[in-house]
């Protein structure tokens, strides 16, 4: 189990704290968890209050924003902001996430530059109440500035 909290190594504050837990990390891996909310904004009525497929890209992300938030922990550094800028080859054998479905989320660091940008495989996983698989896969791209403030005010 990790010694770190989602709201530890996150640079958001709630509502978008989407993970729950850090279940583990180390240099280039974390795999985290979290269960479908059933009042968050993202429960959609059009699809009887589930949780879009799509917002898994979130949960990806977050994912990766928290390997960078546990190793920056681990330096005895804060966590710094950094950017989504895609996702390629995002599959999904779901089209939405029911209220109360447990999901663990993995990211693996496949590259990342001096210059501040990343890419991550990432996956989210779980089972539906009926016992059916759910299996997510994206590569996210990410950008972390040296900088962070100074990019912003730029």
């Amino acid at each position: 189990m990790s010694r770190y909290t989602p709201a530890e190594v996150l640079p958001h504050a709630a509502p978008m704290i989407l993970l729950d837990e850090i279940i583990e990390f180390d240099e280039q891996n974390l795999t985290a968890a979290l269960t479908v909310p059933c009042d968050h904004f993202f429960n959609d009525a059009a699809l009887n209050g589930d949780v879009p497929a799509y917002v898994a890209i979130e949960y990806m992300a977050q994912a990766v924003a928290a390997l960078s938030g546990c190793r920056a922990h681990v330096r005895g550094e804060a966590p710094k902001i950094g950017f989504l800028l895609g996702t390629r080859a995002f599959e999904s054998n779901v089209a939405s996430f029911k209220p109360g479905t447990h999901l663990t989320v993995k990211c693996s660091e496949v590259i990342q530059g001096d210059n501040g940008m990343g890419v991550f495989e990432t996956t989210v996983t779980g089972r539906h109440s009926d016992g059916s698989e759910i299996v997510l896969s994206a590569r996210i791209n990410g950008f972390q500035p040296p900088n962070p403030e100074g990019f912003l005010a730029a």
